[in-house]
């Protein structure tokens, strides 16, 4: 009986050191949620700009085993695997396409329950365009578009779309309607009494945002349209002056402003002291030499 039971105790004794050796205890492998990932700091792209990318840098420990990054004003985030942003366990890469202006923040959290880890803020400047323009051999210099994202969203976002991707680089003004308006973003250089060159091939229409509480006054920029409500797709045209008669009314449906020019307001006043010859197919007057848009930028 004596050497049963202590073989009993032994084996006991064996049994509870296993248990500890094995973390049965309070190891990682044993403790819930030990394996979730854990935040030290986090940081956003300096100055990051509206319809563009913005790159999120969280540091931590198990960042490899989910998180969940969300932001108001930030749609898409991707977690980044391609040089020169390679995610790890330490240090995870997200990237999303910014689409709110003014203050923001982007919040952490763990995929498998939600738990909050983080947070970092952000602040993107109202949009802004620069286009320069040619008349000729001559610069008339460039002006600068500030946009509305915020009552504008769909038609802002298109605009920057051709802006972005060099598409109206080497377009031009291609109506010029005196005390009226400047309009443009349609045709290549090269128009002339005698010459039409085809228009630019274009993204698909867009939906009229002609209720957004925006009005075509002097030197805002709106979107060209056919009668069709929802036809817009490239060309804009900048008011010469108030304009009123282009907003929605109870009856008609009106002319989406989506910006002003906020700068170089004498370049377009340049543009409309250029020579220009009455041409009937369009309507008004054709400046030649062209108004060429020789450079058109996102500078904010």
């Amino acid at each position: 009986m004596n050497l049963q039971r202590t073989r009993l105790l032994l084996a006991a004794t064996a049994a509870t050191s296993l248990l500890s050796g094995c973390g049965g205890g309070g190891g990682d492998s044993g403790t819930p949620g030990a394996e979730l990932p854990t935040f030290s700091s986090a940081t956003a792209s300096a100055t990051p700009r509206y319809s563009q990318k913005l790159l999120v840098t969280v540091n931590g420990t198990r960042l490899d085993q989910g998180l969940t990054l969300s932001s108001a004003g930030c749609r898409n985030f991707t977690r980044l695997s391609t040089a020169p942003n390679i995610s790890t366990a330490t240090t995870a890469y997200y990237e999303c396409t910014v689409s709110g202006v003014g203050a923001q923040t982007v919040a952490i959290t763990r995929s498998a329950d939600g738990g909050a880890l983080g947070s970092v803020a952000y602040t993107v400047a109202v949009p802004q365009v620069t286009m320069t323009i040619g008349n000729g051999s001559t610069s008339l210099g460039s002006f600068v578009i500030t946009l509305d994202p915020a009552r504008a969203p769909i038609t802002v976002d298109n605009f920057l779309n051709y802006v972005n991707t060099n598409w109206y680089v080497g377009t031009v003004f291609h109506r010029h309607a005196p005390g009226f308006v400047l309009q443009g973003g349609g045709y290549p250089t090269g128009v002339s009494t005698t010459n039409i060159p085809m228009l630019k091939a274009t993204n698909p229409p867009i939906t009229l945002e002609d209720n957004a509480g925006l009005s075509n006054l002097r030197l805002t920029v709106a979107m060209a349209r056919t009668q069709a409500a929802d036809s817009a797709t490239s060309q804009f045209f900048i008011n010469l002056v108030d304009n009123t008669f282009l907003d929605r009314t109870a009856t008609a449906r009106g002319y989406a402003v989506f910006g002003t020019v906020s700068g170089g307001a004498d370049v377009v006043t340049a543009m409309t002291a250029s020579p220009c010859t009455p041409v009937t197919f369009f309507s008004e007057c054709l400046p030649i030499p062209n108004l060429e848009i020789t450079a058109a930028t996102q500078t904010r």
